[in-house]
């Protein structure tokens, strides 16, 4: 079981999914949560740049780097007079690490809190499980055949059983993730919080 799923078995914490959204159409749906997951990504980026020095980072990054590829370089080589002298800086570059890695969670930590009580509290009450329609299928982020299939049987009270009604719904978090992870980057270059590639 992941630890999502466990999470949300405590009592309280499962989203609360309305059946009656303030946005009844997924085209204002859409629109509107796309906003809103654009605004949270531009909170967090600023948060970043408030708690985290990216001019080190960058320089940490790339100290880091250049070390990992010289050590892997002479090892390679059987280089051990080279091997014997970077083994001498690997506890420095260790610590560059590791002050690199607190550096990049200080933001996390301090927006996971805010955004998870945002996705159990607010928006499902606000939108309900799906807010857009695509015509590209991507796996578990939106209603299958299979769903609609299953959720337009109705139940003996005469209401359906799930949420999906056509194969394409995206559901909620879907609709967040792909928002998020398309403006992410452009967000991250406007405001100048890029992190620094790993290569």
């Amino acid at each position: 079981m992941y630890l999502g799923d466990l999470i949300l078995q405590i009592p309280g914490l499962a989203p609360a999914y309305t059946k009656h959204p303030i946005f009844p159409d997924l085209f204002s749906a859409m629109i509107v949560a796309a906003l809103i997951s654009i605004g949270l990504n531009f909170a967090f980026a600023m948060l970043r740049k408030k708690t985290t020095d990216i001019d080190r980072l960058s320089k940490v990054m790339k100290e880091t780097n250049e070390w990992r590829k010289d050590y892997t370089d002479a090892i390679r080589k059987q280089d051990k007079v080279r091997i014997s002298e970077l083994k001498k800086k690997q506890a420095y570059v260790n610590k560059m690490s590791l002050e690199m890695q607190q550096q990049q969670m200080r933001p996390m930590m301090l927006y996971m809190i805010p955004s998870f009580m945002l996705w159990i509290l607010v928006f499902p009450t606000i939108f309900g499980q799906t807010v857009a329609l695509s015509p590209l299928h991507i796996p578990y982020l939106m209603c299958t055949d299979e769903n609609v299939k299953h959720d337009t049987v109705l139940d003996e009270k005469g209401q359906p059983k799930g949420v999906c009604n056509i194969s394409g719904e995206v559901f909620l978090w879907g609709w967040f993730l792909i928002t998020s992870l398309g403006t992410s980057g452009i967000i991250a270059k406007i405001t100048k919080t890029s992190m620094p590639s790993m290569t």
